[in-house]
């Protein structure tokens, strides 16, 4: 009879999760770990563990890595140091993190690098949040992440048909966020002028002649 990996994977992770919450029920366990956090940190493992025995199912990675990070939001929530800009940041990286898995395991999944770009620059966001920096520059920085990301797509797809188009939403929101950032300090306008002509000589080198 044969048994497939997926159903021993999952049979073997709840056998161990049921063990786990049964001892520290019982009192044979203390782990300072929250009943929740047990619960969705078991199941994020079991989605892993069964994409990572049959990758043909590499969509399990998604409420994988997002179980796994609810599991360390509701730890990290028991606390009262950690701030919520950082449990939010926790959270938004948990959501980013598959998408760059796909796209970098799939390289046809190029789509994946928008929404892992995105969710990264909100990431930064919410981690810069517990800095004292000005409006402008994290306006700034937020327009520059979302062109990296635009940019990083057309990098990604080099010598692919019809992806030019990912140049122009990379240029616009990069400008836009160099104007921010020189609107709230005139020092900035020569490292806009040595972005935009770096990206100009990219552009040149990469583009097909």
């Amino acid at each position: 009879m044969r048994i497939s990996r997926g159903a021993l994977v999952w049979g073997l992770t709840l056998i161990l999760l049921g063990v786990v919450l049964l001892a520290q029920n019982q009192g044979w366990l203390r782990v300072p770990v929250p009943f929740w956090a047990w619960i969705f940190g078991g199941l994020g493992l079991l989605f892993l563990l069964t994409a990572l025995t049959n990758w043909s199912m590499w969509g399990m990675v998604f409420p994988g890595f997002i179980l796994l990070g609810l599991s360390v939001v509701v730890f990290l929530s028991t606390g009262s140091a950690t701030s919520g800009n950082v449990v939010g940041a926790v959270f938004l990286a948990s959501v980013a993190l598959p998408f760059w898995v796909v796209a970098l395991t799939r390289r046809a999944n190029w789509w994946a690098i928008i929404p892992a770009g995105i969710v990264s620059v909100l990431v930064i966001m919410a981690l810069l949040a517990e800095s004292n920096l000005p409006g402008e520059v994290v306006g700034g920085l937020f327009f520059l992440g979302l062109g990296a990301t635009f940019g990083l797509v057309r990098l990604w797809t080099i010598g692919q048909p019809g992806m030019g188009w990912a140049w122009y939403p990379a240029l616009i929101l990069a400008g836009f966020g160099a104007v921010v950032l020189a609107t709230g300090d005139p020092q900035v306008w020569p490292v806009v002028l040595i972005a935009f002509g770096v990206l100009l000589l990219l552009r040149a080198l990469i583009s097909p002649r």
